[in-house]
């Protein structure tokens, strides 16, 4: 009666564990099984709230959610996860918010019923802070984040033809060998400008850029790697670097003396 239904998220890994640190360097998102929780804090949100830091604004709304591992074990399968794991993500439909899984609590009703395995998980979350992770579960509205947030690149590019929003461009002989690969986000035909996202490799500029669906090839005229085109927001990068090369001279090697 008090449950919600949402989308659990499990997330996967397709690089190496940066064994220094311990986390996954690349993760992506590719799964959504919708099961109900309960939320425990109804009176509100716990955690440090939305407040102004040197960095700009950050919003740190904690929550925390109670889940059954009956509903658990029966929606998610086996070969995914055995139990909610840290790094996992819920997205509340309800809030329209994305949360990660910091800590699952697994004796939340101590033992009440003797020494057997937890009858509830305690999902302790906060809001989630996107990284350029690949997210494509096929709900438009959680796949929209990556769209919307994920870092831009804008090409110029010259050629004939047209790519389509949301398939894969490649530099080399073929996707499955190529050096440069990443997925459109937007194309300007009147323009010739290609925004390009979920970039793996280098863009090189002396080698053409194919469409995997669309098989049209064009060529890189111009680059920015500095300027970041996400739609909600007006990108600095580039006007901080431009300001910064009028008093500092990065072509020195040795700040402290000669050479």
């Amino acid at each position: 009666m008090h449950g919600h239904d949402v989308w659990y998220l499990p997330r996967e890994s397709w690089d190496e564990t940066d064994q220094l640190f311990g986390e996954n360097v690349n993760s992506r998102f590719e799964r959504a099984y919708q099961i109900e929780v309960y939320i425990a804090n109804v009176d509100g949100w716990l955690g440090d709230g939305d407040f102004f830091s040197k960095l700009g604004l950050e919003v740190r709304d904690n929550a925390n959610f109670i889940l059954s591992r009956r509903s658990f074990d029966k929606i998610i399968p086996n070969s995914i996860a055995i139990r909610p794991r840290e790094g996992d993500l819920l997205y509340i439909p309800l809030m329209n918010k994305i949360f990660e899984i910091k800590f699952v609590e697994e004796d939340n009703m101590y033992f009440s019923a003797g020494n057997r395995l937890p009858y509830v998980y305690e999902l302790r979350c906060e809001a989630f802070r996107y990284s350029n992770e690949i997210i494509d579960v096929g709900l438009d509205e959680i796949d929209s984040i990556d769209t919307d947030t994920s870092y831009t690149v804008q090409m110029t590019v010259s050629g004939s033809g047209n790519f389509i929003i949301g398939e894969t461009v490649y530099q080399g002989s073929n996707l499955a060998y190529s050096t440069m690969h990443a997925v459109v986000s937007d194309w300007d035909s009147a323009n010739n400008k290609l925004n390009l996202i979920e970039i793996v490799g280098e863009i090189s500029g002396n080698a053409n850029l194919v469409g995997a669906n669309s098989g049209t090839t064009y060529s890189v005229t111009l680059t920015d790697t500095i300027g970041d085109y996400v739609w909600y927001d007006q990108w600095d990068n580039k006007q901080i670097q431009d300001e910064a090369n009028t008093f500092v001279d990065l072509s020195e090697v040795n700040v402290f003396g000669m050479p």
